[in-house]
């Protein structure tokens, strides 16, 4: 037991995952079981002078985000310090490694981005708007392709003319480019001997032929994940992706599978563990078992509205914090201006708390945000896909309709053609020098409206190349951009501050790394980098380890705390209604949403809160997109979650908010 990277490991399950040396293994393990534990103490043992002494260049890490591949970096680099080793592992999202290994400018288009392609690709060639009737069916086809799902090749190929054109590329396609390149015998010297991979069942078909690609002859792949986490289907994810793998080693022909299963669950007290179960009992997974001698701090929570849970919870959090102020403490919100208030709440509360709010996807909902964020780009990093976008809508003062029926495609083709596929500045200046009345066809008048707007606000923020925060600050003034009789303009307000402060913060950290770059040079990276940031759903926020993290469901996913608080638990959020980016049945998206709410509350050591409103005002709830339940004088009722239903009978009663008393415990 001398052996460091198996000193001070609990149980025997984490022992093979750090020890096993088969060719191909399958790491079932279920939350806080000791999956990352172990993942960083194989690391160390692959490097170690006393373990395998293998380089680091060889060692190969998988994670599925920017702050899980972060954590990591630094627990694995902790470990490194301790002992001589040659050269530090690559641990990279699957992202980030193909963009490092194709090494080349990748411009990836963003939601709307894709969706006015989508639009485009139709009008473009009507053989493909009869084919699928429709753009959700059109871009439900193309995101199947590119997950590898099923073959659309007419569809991918005029995707491909479009995206050639506008020289873009879908983020969700980089995978599948990475693997074609390899085949076709580009990087001929990059595969490593080791290669680890965190939430595997998280991946698409096309993200697994990849890894696998990419091991070495001879190598070791090492796969660890659990279906009862797969939350992503909408991405394309493969949620039998651990069942199929089997298939995939006899593909690339690298023999049997090695199971090792870990179902104790170190982290979580035992009465969450059986609401996990609970929750997930037709899952056909092995049960977890709780290890862990904490004992449980629960909490079910009631509220009169959503301002009145915003107030008691903070006053519940900040006392908690204050009597636990070591701790780590986590706040998940079913929706995004949940936090927004929980945070000013708490801010009124404690000023001096530092609170990170975690946010990246759904920033660029409102109109107001998104053609600010527009703006800033044309006027830092000016490029065919964001003047595609900037002409794709129309203008809207209350922030409502503001989507242009089909994106204005078919006035938009005309230009981009009549330009030479090289829209810039002058050609918006010379569109605009003729008559509005000149403009003919579906969407001409629209596409002349938005061109005047861009040269309007161009002149209004009046950038002259001096200090780039204070463009920055103009640019993402709300003043600027909402008005009398906006909608949900706190909501917009918040998501701009939101984006203002990451934009400010990239900037900095530019300067620091660049002290010789030029102004314009720094804008334009920020404006790269926070398109990649939301292009890849990478969430925003300081580096630094905050007082409170507040996090959507999703964006919690890899996080752990002490203590976890979970705002708008009710039926109309979670699950709430199927959007249409959802793909598949209404039953196989609340099962979705059944796993995200098993993920949810398996993040906590100790102490979980669920908080709900009863009752919220019929626009809000709309603005919210909340689905509609039964109203009454302008009120919609709020109901319990289905899922939280599943587990009450583990839970303690539920307590109105006036009479609970907190959730702190010695």
């Amino acid at each position: 037991m001398s052996q460091s990277w198996i000193v001070g490991v609990r149980g025997t399950q984490v022992l093979p995952l750090i020890n096993n040396d088969a060719t191909t293994i399958r790491v079932e393990a279920g939350p806080g079981t000791g999956k990352t534990f172990g993942l960083v103490r194989r690391v160390e043992r692959i490097l170690h002078p006393e373990g395998l002494n293998q380089p680091g260049r060889d060692v190969l890490v998988v994670a599925f985000n920017r702050v899980i591949a972060a954590q990591l970096q630094t627990d694995i680099n902790a470990r490194l310090q301790t002992f001589p080793h040659d050269g530090d592992p690559v641990i990279r999202t699957i992202h980030a490694l193909c963009v490092q290994v194709i090494g080349s400018e990748v411009r990836l288009l963003l939601p709307h981005e894709r969706e006015a392609m989508v639009y485009d690709l139709l009008e473009w060639f009507p053989a493909l708007g009869e084919a699928y009737g429709g753009f959700h069916a059109a871009d439900q086809a193309l995101r199947e392709h590119e997950a590898q799902h099923a073959d659309h090749a007419a569809l991918w190929q005029a995707a491909r003319r479009w995206l050639l054109r506008h020289h873009a590329q879908l983020v969700s396609d980089l995978p599948g480019l990475l693997l074609d390149r390899l085949e076709g015998g580009d990087f001929p010297d990059h595969s490593y001997r080791h290669v680890i991979v965190d939430e595997f069942q998280d991946l698409t078909p096309g993200e697994q032929k990849l890894v696998f690609r990419l091991r070495r002859e001879g190598s070791q792949l090492v796969a660890l994940g659990d279906p009862r986490q797969s939350i992503y289907r909408f991405r394309g994810n493969d949620s039998e992706g651990l069942s199929k793998l089997e298939a995939l080693a006899t593909g690339w022909g690298v023999g049997g599978i090695t199971d090792i299963l870990m179902n104790e669950c170190q982290r979580c007290p035992g009465e969450v563990v059986v609401a996990a179960n609970r929750l997930m009992s037709l899952s056909g997974a092995l049960a977890m078992v709780s290890t862990s001698a904490i004992p449980a701090n629960l909490h079910v929570v009631t509220w009169a509205d959503p301002d009145a849970e915003a107030l008691g919870m903070a006053n519940a959090i900040v006392g908690n914090m204050r009597s636990h102020p070591d701790d780590r403490h986590l706040v998940m919100v079913t929706r995004r201006q949940f936090g927004y208030s929980l945070r000013d709440r708490i801010h009124a509360l404690d000023p001096s708390l530092t609170v990170h709010l975690s946010f990246s996807e759904g920033l660029l909902e409102t109109w107001a945000v998104r053609e600010a964020f527009l703006l800033f780009c044309l006027l830092a990093d000016p490029d065919r896909p964001t003047w595609r976008a900037w002409l794709g809508y129309q203008h809207s003062p209350s922030g409502r309709g503001f989507k242009a029926p089909e994106r204005n495609s078919g006035a938009y083709l005309r230009l981009f053609g009549a330009s030479g596929d090289d829209l810039c500045e002058d050609s918006i200046r010379r569109l605009v020098a003729e008559a509005r009345t000149h403009r003919r066809g579906k969407g001409g008048a629209v596409l002349w409206d938005r061109a005047s707007r861009f040269l309007a606000l161009r002149e209004a923020v009046a950038w002259g190349g001096e200090d780039g925060e204070a463009l920055l600050k103009r640019v993402f003034d709300p003043a600027l951009w909402i008005g009398e009789g906006y909608e949900d303009a706190e909501t917009a307000r918040r998501d701009m501050e939101l984006v203002l402060a990451q934009s400010i913060d990239l900037l900095s950290k530019g300067r620091e790394r660049h002290p010789e770059g030029t102004l314009d040079a720094l804008m334009c990276a920020v404006a790269r980098r926070l398109r990649y940031e939301i292009a890849t759903r990478e969430p925003f926020g300081a580096d630094t380890e905050p007082d409170l993290e507040i996090a959507t469901l999703w964006g919690a996913k890899g996080v752990t705390a002490d203590h976890v608080y979970m705002l708008g638990v009710c039926h109309e959020a979670i699950p709430g209604e199927r959007r249409d980016e959802y793909p598949g049945t209404d039953e196989a998206f609340f099962e979705e949403q059944r796993r995200l709410f098993y993920v949810s509350i398996t993040r906590t050591k100790r102490t979980l809160v669920f908080s709900r409103a009863l009752g919220i005002e019929f626009g809000l709830s709309k603005r919210l997109g909340l689905a509609a339940g039964a109203s009454s004088g302008g009120r919609v009722v709020l109901q319990m979650s289905p899922f939280l239903r599943d587990i009450k009978d583990v839970l303690p009663p539920a307590r109105p908010g006036a009479t609970w008393g907190g959730c702190v415990v010695a």
